[in-house]
């Protein structure tokens, strides 16, 4: 008489999966009846056959199909989400961002980005047949990498806006995280890194990478930011008077210099000189200005270290005889941006706008009733890219503007907001452009002022005239 093979159905596993052994061999798990029989005609078992349940009969089949789905499709969607966003800021940072540690956080992105994919794939049979007894621990480190990722992501959103704007933005990251951490407490309860042989080695290694990864981070975004700042210098000489034949003009040549004294290339944002004369009658001490004007022209131009600009401008003074000055005074300002800290479109140096053409577009508005209706000034305005897209994600849109006010005492003043938002123009407070100066490295250069007193002018012109 033929015997039949021997079959036993193990008991339900915590997803409802029975074991199935013919003969001693393992042919695979099933959820169902119908699982069952398929099961058995792969492994070439006759209809005719005796089973032994363990566990529970033929009729106990606990596999609560729509939970496991549910649970399968959360987790999925949150490893793909985060896949997509490391491989977004990946991409881009590792061969784009403008400095070193920027590319290298890049490619770390990239790794995650292939952990999480690992994860996405290993979904599939952890809550099904659970072919790899892996797939359990893939689940874990890729919900660990999630909840990473949607921390690190939200904590640098919230540090970096001082009030959200782009809440599809917030949301996300904060989903990130909920969806990570619901993920951590059902893999959790399940014990899934109870396959692996040294799950404390394994455990420690992840916890020292993600503190080696967020010492990175701090140091590159938070850190250098705070203490590296560009040294550019200004400065300002009067060189030798002139009379014309007639005496009723006076020339006086001034050199300006903008000189890049520190270790990184800069941008110069914006430059201002002026040539003041110091009234010696006005009990106030007031001065009249001379000859005002732009030293970097377009503005945006890159300054190399050790690099200078130079230039000669020449003073012109009517009937000098007839004047009560006391001194002639010169002087460079600037702003500079390190160039690892943030670029600009191309077409900056080609914005400059008059006020009374902005008034008739309508856009004298920005700063909001930043002057007199007497004073004058021109406005420079470019979108900005961060200097990695990982702050460009965080941060989200700015844009920089640059306007150069024309008054007695000429001034640039410069302000990074996002796009439609208006900020006072206040140029008295130290305090309001603060954040620019920790995110982009921006200086204000303050050259040192030339004097000299306007008598010795006139003597040394009179002397050097010609007969």
């Amino acid at each position: 008489m033929e015997n039949k093979p021997a079959v036993v159905v193990g008991p339900p596993d915590d997803i409802g999966l029975r074991k199935v052994v013919v003969d001693g061999k393992p042919v695979g798990k099933v959820w169902s009846e119908h699982e069952l029989q398929n099961a058995l005609k792969r492994a070439g078992v006759a209809p005719e056959y005796d089973i032994e349940w363990r566990g529970g009969d033929g009729t106990s089949w606990p596999a609560r199909s729509w939970g496991r789905r549910i649970t399968g499709a959360v987790m999925a969607v949150g490893f793909l989400a985060t896949a997509a966003m490391c491989a977004w800021i990946g991409v881009k940072d590792s061969f784009d961002a403008l400095t070193f540690a920027g590319r290298v956080t890049g490619f770390f992105f990239l790794f995650m980005t292939v952990v999480e994919l690992i994860a996405f794939a290993a979904v599939f049979d952890y809550w099904r047949k659970r072919r790899t007894r892996h797939s359990g621990p893939a689940l874990l480190f890729g919900a660990l990498v999630q909840l990473f990722v949607g921390s690190v992501l939200l904590l640098m959103y919230l540090a970096n806006r001082e009030r959200p704007t782009d809440l599809q933005c917030l949301a996300l990251f904060v989903g990130l995280v909920l969806s990570a951490s619901w993920s951590l407490w059902v893999l959790c309860r399940r014990r899934v890194w109870s396959v692996l042989h040294n799950p404390g080695r394994i455990a420690i290694g992840t916890i020292i990478s993600t503190v080696l990864v967020v010492t990175n981070l701090a140091y590159t975004q938070v850190y250098l930011p705070s203490v590296s700042r560009p040294l550019v210098q200004g400065a300002a000489e009067i060189g030798m008077p002139s009379l014309n034949r007639d005496g009723t003009k006076m020339y006086v040549r001034v050199r300006l210099h903008l000189k890049n004294s520190g270790q990184v290339p800069v941008h110069i944002l914006g430059s201002i000189y002026w040539i003041h004369a110091k009234l010696a009658s006005d009990p106030k001490d007031k001065y009249k200005l001379i000859k005002p004007g732009e030293l970097v022209q377009p503005p945006g131009r890159e300054l190399n270290p050790e690099e200078e600009i130079s230039e000669d401008v020449v003073v012109e003074i009517k009937n000098p005889e007839r004047l009560d000055y006391e001194a002639v005074t010169a002087q460079v300002s600037a702003y500079a941006f390190r160039q690892d800290r943030m670029t600009m479109t191309t077409d900056f140096g080609r914005s400059g706008t008059w006020r009374g053409k902005l008034k008739r577009e309508g856009k004298d508005d920005d700063p909001p009733g930043p002057l007199p209706a007497n004073k004058d000034y021109v406005r420079y305005q470019s979108d900005i890219s961060q200097s990695s897209e990982l702050l460009n994600l965080t941060r989200g849109r700015e844009r920089v503007t640059v306007w150069w006010l024309y008054r007695t005492r000429p001034v640039v003043y410069v302000n990074v907001t996002s796009p439609g938002e208006k900020t006072p123009f206040n140029i008295a407070d130290p305090t309001g452009q603060r954040r620019d100066v920790d995110r982009y490295g921006l200086a204000f250069v303050r050259g040192s002022m030339a004097q000299t007193p306007y008598p010795q002018l006139l003597k040394e012109a009179q002397a050097q005239r010609p007969d």
